[in-house]
């Protein structure tokens, strides 16, 4: 009797550690190995060049303007409650160089380092979103790019902003299915802004320069200012969820605040557990 008595407690630990072990790995970071792949089956994104731009090679380049205190976080895995960081292995800067380069060859756009044009750009969201469904996951990637075209003498001829996106149903967990929704989201907003008439027609030497143009679908009307106590209210709802720091500043960057924090908001919002960062992104959303 005591022999079984005490088969049945080990049994009962070994199901409550391997119970323990499995929401520990599904809270941890899940590192991502980006690949540049594609899915022509879902889509293709292409480019058409006005005539003659392809004989006007350009400067390309792009730089990392992700908010974030991690460049290596490339998104979340959302599983009920619990959301966890993903982060990628390699530099998602290097990689979207490369996706970048490597379709503007395939675009017929000519590169030099000493030509007369640059069209300098900025990673300004790359983010994928895993969520946790019964069987299987369902995969959404959102990346936003923003460009600069000057001449040689550092003057700006053309600014915009250009998105792509992404969905996909796959497996969990699945590396495979994050590199392909990055991949198609990223394409997409490089198409787009190569594809944008203004960028072609400055490129070309047509008409005055533009001093902003967007090729991103244009901004929905500003929404109602927000008290910094409401907006506190619901980062507290939003961080007792799990949310990271990261997804905390990009929802106070969404908002517009109906005054600036006062030394008794920031004490607050402190006293409550958020993060300097969010704390930061609060004061410079103040009302001017």
């Amino acid at each position: 009797m005591k022999s079984n008595s005490w088969k049945i407690v080990f049994a009962g630990c070994l199901l409550l550690l391997g119970a323990t072990g499995a929401q520990a790995k599904d809270s941890s970071p899940f590192t991502v190995s980006l690949k540049y792949t594609p899915q022509e089956s879902v889509g293709a994104a292409s480019v058409l060049l006005a005539p003659g731009l392809s004989d006007r090679p350009v400067v390309l380049t792009l730089a990392d303007g992700r908010s974030g205190s991690d460049p290596a976080v490339i998104g979340e895995n959302a599983n009920d409650d619990q959301v966890s960081p993903m982060r990628a292995s390699n530099d998602p800067l290097a990689w979207a160089n490369d996706v970048l380069k490597r379709n503007a060859a395939d675009w017929g756009i000519k590169t030099a380092d000493k030509a007369p044009l640059t069209l300098a750009g900025k990673l300004v969201r790359l983010r994928a979103l895993e969520s946790k469904k019964a069987v299987g996951s369902t995969y959404t990637a959102e990346v936003q790019v923003s460009f600069t075209l000057k001449d040689a003498r550092g003057g700006t001829l053309w600014e915009g902003v250009a998105a792509g996106d992404s969905t996909r149903y796959g497996r969990k967990h699945s590396e495979e299915n994050i590199s392909e929704i990055l991949s198609d989201a990223t394409k997409q907003a490089f198409a787009n802004l190569f594809n944008n008439a203004g960028l072609q027609d400055a490129w070309a030497g047509k008409g005055k320069p533009v001093a902003s143009v967007s090729s991103a679908p244009a901004a929905a009307p500003a929404a109602p200012a927000i008290a910094p106590a409401d907006l506190l209210a619901d980062l507290v709802k939003l961080k007792k969820q799990g949310f990271s720091t990261d997804l905390l500043v990009d929802y106070v960057n969404q908002k517009s605040l109906s005054k600036t924090l006062s030394a008794d908001d920031m004490g607050k919002w402190k006293a409550a557990g958020m993060p300097d960062e969010v704390l930061k992104a609060a004061l410079a959303k103040g009302k001017s």
